[in-house]
């Protein structure tokens, strides 16, 4: 009964209130620290690298034409937005890093099954680790203040 009586700004003073006035975590405009910009970045490079050289030949090229080209430019898309946050030091070049590597898993998992690569092998499992590090070091980066 009391929200009805008072005027909406003096509701949104008592959420101010409420919540503080602090960063918040998933503010994609806020800054984010040089040292999760630097970890990401290094982490990207390493992942991405070393999968690229670990992966066999693929047993057909032209699996699903279609979503390979979906993914590959979800991936492209999340690495710019990735970039041009890294070099602006916002948050949302984790967000970006973060659908990149949602994407990267998805490309992970729709490999073998689409038949692109003939099986699974150490390399297919380094693969989905790393690109789980991704979001896992994504999300960290977003939950930092």
């Amino acid at each position: 009964m009391a929200m009805t009586e008072m005027g909406t700004d003096e509701f949104e003073r008592l959420l101010e209130a409420e919540v503080g006035h602090g960063p918040r975590p998933l503010d994609p405009g806020g800054r984010l620290s040089g040292r999760w910009t630097a970890v990401l970045t290094l982490a990207w490079l390493a992942i991405f690298s070393l999968g690229v050289a670990l992966e066999p030949k693929p047993a057909d090229g032209n699996a699903m034409p279609v979503l390979g080209a979906i993914l590959e430019t979800g991936l492209m898309v999340g690495w710019m937005v990735m970039a041009v946050g890294f070099l602006q030091r916002r948050r949302y070049g984790a967000f970006g890093s973060l659908g990149a590597a949602v994407v990267l898993v998805a490309m992970t998992i729709a490999c073998p099954l689409s038949g692109h690569h003939a099986g699974i092998g150490a390399w297919w499992w380094f693969e989905v680790a790393g690109a789980m590090a991704l979001v896992g070091a994504s999300g960290a980066a977003l939950q930092s203040v």
